[in-house]
């Protein structure tokens, strides 16, 4: 855990919140943005004083899009309408915060007038940034000038953004609320076999090579039917329905980030957020071993992730094999589970935030340590198989598949 967790802790005083986050999910209700949600939740609510700012679509979105596509191309573009209502910062805050989901969404900042003036230190944190988007970025590497330090999820991405900026940056995966994904203190039988999300990261051949299996088993593979634009009604109703499907999950499929979209990351081979989601809810995972000291450093533990190969066909062999020694499969969820309470919760991402701003940790984030440690304690203390995966029917299930 971060030192930040435990050195000497911020007082809660009446003076007003001493963290400024700034939000865009008043418009943006895409799917994908629903984690970055939850992180400004768990800021607000269980681990700082913070204000949320949420701006707010004027009705006139050609606006967000012409000023969008002005601010990488022009200084100017900045003092352009924006299709959103203007908020304001106007009391003096410790530590102004955003989380940028998409290069487009800095576009925004300049909509919080006042904001660099108040805050004492700024962090932009960018969940996605692909080296060849950096070509794109243009006149918006002023507004991240603006910020005392900038976060990138992409470990490659680092060397060539600060090549790019004046102020520092500094590599930091995603985080996840490992509580709502921990399967304990209750953990629920496993019905779902095997889970893939998403749409783009499998090939034609392994998806039909798993509904193949799953046909003559009997198992249960869930997989993504969407596509399109996937709103989401609620981002915290999605988290807590995707939560209580991968924690019924035994086996979680998932690949490198954008791994069959080549053309937008190039040669990059980085870890998405779905690894973090996986261990985090206790499926044993399969899919790539990313190259990397990042994934070595952040999933470097035993049978974090299982390797299979990107376009494995003979998934049926995989499985069996893995289905016949559920001994090794129980103990890589509790390592999962373990591991994520311990090191990849939002706490930890926040404490990382409060130390890069030269701030103290909360007695929220002391709290919420606690009942992590409770939780991995539970974790690490499973006796019986929490795979709940019923060993004589899966059996009998590989019988019929012989």
């Amino acid at each position: 855990m971060s030192d930040a967790v435990t050195e000497g802790l911020s007082p809660q005083t009446a003076a007003g919140p001493r963290v400024a986050v700034l939000t865009l999910r008043g418009f943006e209700r895409h799917v994908s943005r629903s984690c970055g949600y939850e992180y400004e939740d768990a800021i607000a609510h269980d681990l700082d004083d913070a204000l949320v700012l949420t701006l707010r679509s004027n009705g006139r979105p050609r606006l967000m899009a012409a000023q969008r596509w002005l601010s990488r191309r022009t200084p100017f573009g900045q003092a352009l309408p924006l299709g959103v209502t203007p908020l304001s910062l106007d009391a003096p805050v410790d530590l102004f915060f955003f989380s940028a989901a998409q290069m487009r969404d800095l576009a925004y900042v300049g909509s919080v007038r006042n904001w660099r003036r108040n805050a004492g230190f700024a962090v932009c944190w960018l969940q996605e940034m692909w080296i060849n988007d950096l070509a794109n970025l243009g006149h918006l590497a002023d507004i991240l000038n603006r910020f005392d330090h900038v976060i990138c999820s992409f470990a490659q991405t680092c060397a060539p953004l600060r090549a790019l900026l004046k102020v520092p940056v500094t590599y930091l995966p995603w985080g996840v609320d490992t509580a709502l994904l921990c399967p304990f203190p209750n953990p629920p039988e496993r019905t779902v076999d095997i889970l893939r999300v998403g749409e783009n990261d499998m090939t034609e051949a392994t998806h039909r090579a798993l509904i193949d299996h799953a046909d003559r088993t009997g198992q249960f593979y869930c997989y993504s039917t969407l596509q399109g634009m996937n709103l989401v009604t609620s981002h915290r109703a999605h988290r807590a329905n995707y939560a209580g499907t991968l924690k019924r999950s035994r086996y979680f499929v998932t690949y490198l980030a954008k791994v069959n979209a080549r053309q937008e990351r190039g040669d990059q081979t980085e870890f998405g957020l779905r690894y973090l989601e996986g261990v985090a809810a206790g499926a044993v995972l399969l899919g790539d071993v990313v190259p990397g000291a990042a994934f070595a450093d952040h999933l470097g533990w035993q049978d974090a992730v299982i390797d299979v190969p990107h376009g494995t066909v003979d998934m049926a062999s995989v499985l069996k094999k893995l289905d016949a020694d559920p001994d090794r499969l129980a103990a890589a969820q509790v390592r999962n589970v373990t591991q994520a309470l311990a090191r990849h919760d939002h706490l930890h991402r926040w404490a990382d935030v409060l130390r890069i701003a030269g701030l103290p940790a909360t007695a929220r984030m002391t709290a919420r340590a606690a009942r992590l440690a409770t939780l991995a304690q539970m974790a690490g203390g499973a006796t019986t198989n929490v795979l709940h995966h019923k060993e004589a029917a899966r059996r009998s299930h590989s019988d019929r598949a012989v």
